[in-house]
C-alpha cells in the first residue's frame, strides 16, 4: 500500500501536466473595428436601406495563425463558429489539414492567400458576424453588380448602378439578395458607404 500511494501521486502529476499542456486555438483578431469605419473595405450582409441609411452586418472570416495550426496535436481544441471542437485526429488530404475526418466535427483547414489558415465550409469558409450597424450612403454612392439580373449568372465585368438601381434590385422579388455572403462594401474617408460590390456565388 505504501508503494502504491507514491505511484498514484506520480500518475496524478502526469495527468495534471498533460491537461495543462492542452491548447485551444482561436481565430486571429479582426482587423475591422465597427466603431471606426473609415477608409476600409469588408464583406457584409445588406439587411435594409431606408432613406439613404443602410443597415448592414459586418462579416469577418475566421483566420488562424499558421504556426498554431501546424503545432496542433490530438487532444487539443479549435474554437470555431462559437464552439470548441476537441481534436481526435489530424490528417493531410489534398493540401488540407483535416481535423476529425469523417465525423460530425470534421474541420478542413487550408492556407489562404494571406498565408493564414481558413476553415473551408462547403463552397465557402467560416465567418464571424458582428452585430448589425447603420451607415449612411455617400453622395457618390455606386453599386457594382456582378450578377446578370436576367439569368442570375456571373458577369465578366460588373454593371454600374446608382442608388436607384440598387434599390430596384434589392426590392425585386426575383433577385438573389444581398445577405448570402456575396457582398463587399467600401466605406469612404468620411465614414459613409461609398460602394457596394455584389458577386456571383454558387449557393445563391
Amino acid at each position: 500500500m505504501k508503494r502504491l500511494i507514491p505511484a498514484l501521486l506520480a500518475l496524478l502529476v502526469l495527468i495534471g501536466s498533460a491537461s495543462a499542456e492542452r491548447t485551444v486555438v482561436t481565430a486571429l483578431a479582426s482587423e475591422i473595428n465597427p466603431d471606426n469605419l473609415v477608409s476600409v473595405a469588408f464583406d457584409a450582409k445588406i439587411n435594409a436601406c431606408d432613406d439613404g441609411v443602410f443597415n448592414i452586418t459586418i462579416l469577418v472570416p475566421e483566420r488562424y495563425d499558421p504556426e498554431e495550426i501546424k503545432a496542433l496535436k490530438v487532444g487539443d481544441g479549435i474554437f470555431t463558429e462559437g464552439r470548441e471542437i476537441e481534436i481526435r485526429s489530424i490528417t493531410d488530404q489534398d493540401g488540407y489539414i483535416v481535423l476529425n475526418a469523417d465525423t460530425e466535427d470534421e474541420v478542413y483547414l487550408y492556407e489562404s492567400i494571406d498565408m493564414n489558415y481558413w476553415i473551408a465550409d462547403d463552397n465557402d469558409n467560416t465567418w464571424v458576424e458582428f452585430p448589425s450597424i447603420t451607415v449612411r450612403a455617400s453622395d457618390h454612392f455606386i453599386f457594382l453588380d456582378g450578377i446578370n439580373p436576367s439569368t442570375g449568372e456571373s458577369l465578366l465585368h460588373p454593371t454600374v448602378y446608382s442608388m436607384a438601381g440598387f434599390l430596384e434590385r434589392m426590392n425585386s422579388t426575383d433577385d438573389s439578395g444581398f445577405d448570402i455572403r456575396n457582398v463587399e462594401v467600401v466605406i469612404d474617408k468620411d465614414g459613409k458607404l461609398a460602394v457596394i460590390k455584389r458577386f456571383y456565388v454558387p449557393w445563391q
